[in-house]
């Protein structure tokens, strides 16, 4: 009578993660790996089937070379794998789940059930499933809404959806593809397999005291991935018996998400990459990072080419230099050896100066209303110095 079974879900397929570097070609495969060792953990469980709560593509119309490659990954599964569609590959007109030729090869599929029908499906006799797939990337709709109101403990049953768990994040989002925090509950679900979070959910969250669970996702790639590339292992004894709920490691890639970093000059700057040198297993490593602040020429010259070494020696590097500003000094004027005029510009920049001699410079439209800052002033002596060839 006891029941065993994986819940996974966002594998994403298709997508490649393409601001690490070199390597982001290679980034696709990731996560079809990553589903293999779904695969393997599902038999070393012995589990009766797999749920996938959704987004099992990055888009709704991946390409050619994505679905065969899905197909071939779909034909290995060691046990029944139950699969619902997300809000990035809504079950719509035009989409992958509508199109002929890959419902065609899936339903050869002995192993692969679609369940993108709002309707109850036996799993080894009394045991209920009720899908709720995505049909609409935005929906103010609750999905879970048409699963019939149950007393838990009669037969198995369970929920597969893909949405918000209300209250999830500490307040009621109430926005889109909202799942009702009550759903599990009303509806006398042993367990509702959840996707759309790309971490899972951990014990003592109010979520998994309402067997509510998210499998997050196999595989890192998105930037909530707190405790991504997992699947879950579940198991209960009997119809609304306490759940054991186990995360296992799936995913090979470690994400090091240093967050936003301010870098003021040399020190701040020696001292950001000296909390870079202790990661191991660089071969299987990607630094994430935000630098803002306002450093030297020098310095921002320093960090290009350290991201380029980096890259190198780490599988992916994703540093944005995006609110990180250039603030030339006087002597990095200098060094550009200015012709007389360009000496009498920078002067005035330097002093008090009007927006007007930036005309015809590219990107110099935030001035037009500039009223003497500051921060206008080293702007303009920033985008001088970039227009000089800095």
């Amino acid at each position: 009578m006891s029941l065993s079974f994986i819940h996974t879900a966002d594998w994403h397929l298709g997508h490649t993660y393409w601001k690490i570097g070199g390597r982001a070609t290679q980034s696709r495969e990731w996560r079809f790996e990553a589903v293999r060792r779904i695969w393997q953990l599902a038999a070393d469980k012995n589990a009766s089937f797999i749920l996938v709560a959704g987004d099992v593509f990055d888009t709704d119309t991946p390409s050619p070379t994505t679905r065969q490659s899905a197909i071939e990954l779909l034909a290995d599964a060691p046990a029944p794998v139950y699969m619902i569609s997300g809000n990035h590959d809504p079950n719509a007109e035009g989409s992958i789940w509508q199109n002929s030729d890959f419902k065609s090869a899936v339903s050869s599929l002995p192993n692969v059930k679609l369940a993108l029908q709002n309707e109850p499906m036996e799993i080894e006799g009394d045991r209920l499933l009720f899908p709720c797939p995505v049909n609409r990337k935005y929906s103010r709709q609750d999905a879970t809404l048409w699963i019939p109101e149950g007393e838990r403990g009669e037969a198995f049953r369970i929920g597969l959806a893909h949405g918000a768990w209300k209250g999830y994040f500490g307040k009621d989002e109430g926005e889109m593809n909202c799942i009702s925090s009550d759903c599990a509950q009303r509806a006398g679900l042993d367990y509702l397999a959840l996707g759309d979070y790309h971490s899972f959910t951990p014990a003592g969250h109010a979520a998994a005291k309402a067997r509510s669970f998210y499998a997050g996702t196999p595989e890192i790639g998105a930037k909530d991935n707190v405790r991504g590339g997992h699947a879950l292992a579940i198991e209960i004894a009997t119809p609304g018996h306490e759940l054991n709920v186990e995360a296992h490691k799936v995913g090979k890639i470690e994400l090091h998400d240093l967050g936003i970093c301010t870098i003021s000059g040399g020190e701040s700057w020696e001292a950001w990459k000296a909390s870079t040198s202790e990661i191991t297993e660089k071969e299987n490593a990607i630094i994430r990072a935000r630098l803002i602040g306002d450093v030297a020429p020098n310095i921002v010259r320093e960090i290009n080419e350290w991201i380029s070494e980096a890259r190198e020696d780490l599988l992916g590097v994703d540093v944005s230099l995006q609110d990180l500003r250039t603030r030339p000094a006087k002597e990095d004027f200098a060094a550009l050896r200015l012709e007389k005029l360009e000496e009498t510009l920078l002067e005035t920049l330097g002093n008090d100066f009007d927006a007007k001699y930036l005309e015809g410079i590219k990107g110099a439209s935030f001035l037009e209303n500039w009223s003497g800052d500051e921060n206008a002033r080293r702007e303009a002596l920033t985008m001088y110095f970039r227009w000089l060839g800095g």
